[in-house]
């Protein structure tokens, strides 16, 4: 699976797509765009670096990030909910975390919480991620082309934790 394919695939089906991007700071959305054709099928996207945009434009509860912290998966839910909200798309991704180069909120390098919400299904993922920034950011974008791809395929999706070496 590349991304051609699923651009393709997104092309060829019934569904619109959307993100909240934190820590990949617009790089998913900018990837999606790369292609042509793709205004047929996305919506658009967020990027809420700030917690205060978290907050304001996601409907991130304050509480959420006093308690958890912007990296949890606590967060990457309420930040794909409140993409959903937004945008009204079939397909919502959020990416929360860490890409470095140090520990941010007491969690270390490489530790990604990615929400997706198919149609109202939702998946969480914790990845724990090695490498550059950039490595993490393009990590986290091609988790979330092989699950909208598997979404789109049919294919088994189970949230989990992850472990990927970049």
């Amino acid at each position: 699976m590349n991304k051609k394919e699923v651009i393709l695939s997104l092309l060829q089906s019934k569904y619109t797509l959307g993100s909240a991007e934190s820590l990949t700071g617009g790089k998913f959305a900018a990837t999606i765009t790369s292609f042509s054709g793709v205004s047929k099928f996305f919506l658009g996207g967020i990027v809420s670096y700030s917690n205060n945009v978290k907050m304001q434009v996601l409907k991130v509860k304050k509480e959420t990030l006093e308690q958890f912290g912007a990296v949890s998966k606590e967060t990457a839910k309420e930040m794909v909910e409140g993409a959903k909200n937004l945008l009204h798309s079939d397909i919502t991704v959020s990416f929360t975390g860490n890409a470095g180069p140090s520990v941010l909120e007491g969690k270390e390098k490489g530790l990604v919480y990615i929400g997706f919400l198919f149609q109202s299904e939702l998946h969480l993922y914790e990845l724990h991620l090695n490498g550059s920034r950039e490595e993490i950011q393009n990590a986290c974008i091609e988790f979330a082309f092989e699950k909208i791809y598997n979404f789109l395929e049919r294919k088994e999706i189970k949230s989990s934790i992850v472990s990927l070496e970049v």
